[in-house]
């Protein structure tokens, strides 16, 4: 099991931990789940990621060399920017998503931790005569999220400059200094607010992280600072969950599996696949369902009028018909204590509004099908 350079100060304050996989472990709550979900919603968090791994590519060919493997166009990315993409089998279903990074002298893929020997070994077995050169950075770099209507503040004075005004785009990228750490600032709202994501050496993370929290919550960090201008409260996998099933973003071996094929993903596959691209590992198969439109089942987003969800991997019926499966579930604070859950279910029956039936712990309850996401934050200056 690979060292947490945090768990020492997680300790101190009492975090409360999962297992994911067999060697991470992740922070469930800090001993407080429903005051960490309302600081996603109305100030800021920050959240240990060691789920969160990093591969990096180097040499003049990588991008092209992407573009002929991933659903998404990497050929076409210039410094700062980046996109989301699935890599699939040659079958066509989805082995792993992943968030590429451009930057000057690397190309960084953000991925699931339990798979990023494995995405090595595959971009080594189809590596010939390209330039690159590919590296698992889990031993050498650490990651911590930020998310909260008051993210941009919060990493703006940490910065003691504007950052965040050029991270506007999802995947979009820059570098800073951060308390004196060199770092990787990349947007990616999970949550339906702004989320920053920041690529740090693991040997940085200990004091990156209390010096942030002391920034946020009292200690000045340059002259025009004002204690408790912004408060930070670190969170774990419990309020981060509920807030992104409420933003309808699948998880990697929970939502997204290797029985998935891309356009079954709704409202996600147009965000992971460049359709008109050239071929890539899968790309026949993708094209042909694009043609056909004959994807066979959809993601879709069900709510229940019970006071509990049900569970992951219970099937949904229409009468005795069974049509789908449960997914991710919760109940959702910004949707008055509500169930909610993402599902797989056959496309003749995705429709919204169709009512299914299946069981929670109360037994068995009507739910409805509804469009995703659940809910996202208003925009700057609505009502």
């Amino acid at each position: 099991m690979r060292e947490n350079p945090l768990f020492a100060i997680h300790e101190q304050a009492n975090a409360a931990y999962l297992p994911y996989g067999p060697e991470i472990q992740i922070i469930e709550s800090f001993g407080q789940p429903e005051a960490e979900y309302a600081a996603i919603r109305k100030a800021a968090t920050i959240m240990d990621s060691p789920h969160r791994a990093v591969v990096e590519l180097t040499g003049k060919d990588r991008l092209t060399f992407l573009h002929n493997l991933l659903t998404n166009d990497t050929k076409s990315l210039v410094v700062g920017h980046g996109c989301y993409a699935y890599l699939l089998n040659l079958k066509g279903r989805i082995v792993l998503d992943v968030n590429v990074l451009h930057e000057q002298d690397a190309t960084l893929l953000e991925v699931d931790a339990r798979l990023a020997d494995e995405l090595c070994r595959t971009l080594n077995n189809y590596l010939f005569s390209d330039q690159v050169q590919i590296r698992n950075g889990a031993d050498a770099f650490g990651r911590v999220t930020i998310i909260g209507p008051d993210a941009n503040a919060l990493l703006d004075r940490v910065a003691g400059k504007s950052i965040t005004s050029g991270l506007t785009e999802l995947l979009r990228s820059c570098r800073a200094e951060l308390l004196g750490t060199s770092c990787t600032i990349f947007r990616n709202d999970q949550c339906g607010e702004s989320q920053f994501e920041l690529i740090v050496p693991r040997d940085a993370l200990p004091a990156l992280w209390t010096g942030i929290l002391d920034a946020a919550n009292g200690e000045p960090t340059d002259g025009d600072f004002k204690p408790g201008m912004v408060k930070l409260r670190p969170i774990g996998w419990s309020a981060y969950n509920i807030a992104r099933i409420e933003a309808a973003t699948p998880l990697l071996g929970i939502d997204l599996t290797d029985q998935n094929l891309p356009m079954e993903t709704a409202h996600w596959y147009a965000r992971a696949v460049h359709i008109s691209k050239g071929c890539y590992l899968g790309q026949e198969v993708v094209a042909r369902m694009h043609a056909h439109k004959a994807v066979a089942r959809m993601l879709v987003g069900l709510k229940n009028p019970g006071d509990v969800p049900p569970v992951a991997g219970e099937p949904l019926r229409d009468g005795e018909t069974i049509v789908g499966a449960v997914t991710s579930s919760c109940m959702s604070p910004m949707l008055g204590n509500q169930a909610i859950a993402m599902a797989y279910v056959k496309k003749a029956y995705a429709e919204p509004g169709r009512v299914l039936t299946v069981y929670t712990p109360h037994g068995e309850v009507r739910t409805t099908i509804t469009p995703l996401p659940f809910w996202a934050a208003p925009e700057a200056g609505s009502i």
